[in-house]
């Protein structure tokens, strides 16, 4: 709910969240994982089981535990000791897009240490179509 509001808030103010920074390579976005499927956020075995079986690509995911509110936490099996991916031009579109400004609404975080973060900003598109209307 509170992620909600949050994108509530920025459409009112007329802002967006954009993505900033850069990957550190660490690795650990691919040891502290939580998947989402259609009816949200992973809680149970038998729902991840069901993903793997019509997506089989996500069985290179093992179920670690659950977080503080009861969502499943993955490891990703090709995250190689140096923290990066075994087979880097075959990873997932989850993967590849990590992080979406999505994940902030989705009531997500980033984890500690990212080289990754989250800022407000007033969309591309509004800023160029006010400054038309300047020079119109």
């Amino acid at each position: 709910m509170q992620g909600f509001c949050h994108y509530l808030w920025l459409k009112i103010r007329g802002k967006s969240m954009m993505v900033t920074g850069s990957c550190h390579g660490c690795g650990r976005c691919c040891k502290e994982i939580c998947l989402e499927g259609s009816e949200g956020w992973l809680r149970s075995e038998e729902r991840f089981q069901w993903i793997v079986d019509m997506f089989p690509e996500y069985g290179r995911f093992t179920i670690t535990g659950k977080d503080s509110q009861g969502y499943l936490l993955f490891s990703c099996t090709w995250s190689t000791e140096q923290g990066t991916c075994s087979d880097y031009e075959n990873r997932l579109p989850l993967c590849r897009n990590y992080p979406e400004s999505s994940l902030i609404f989705a009531g997500g975080r980033l984890l500690s240490g990212c080289g990754y973060g989250f800022a407000e900003v007033v969309p591309f598109k509004k800023v160029f179509r006010q400054e038309l209307k300047k020079i119109r």
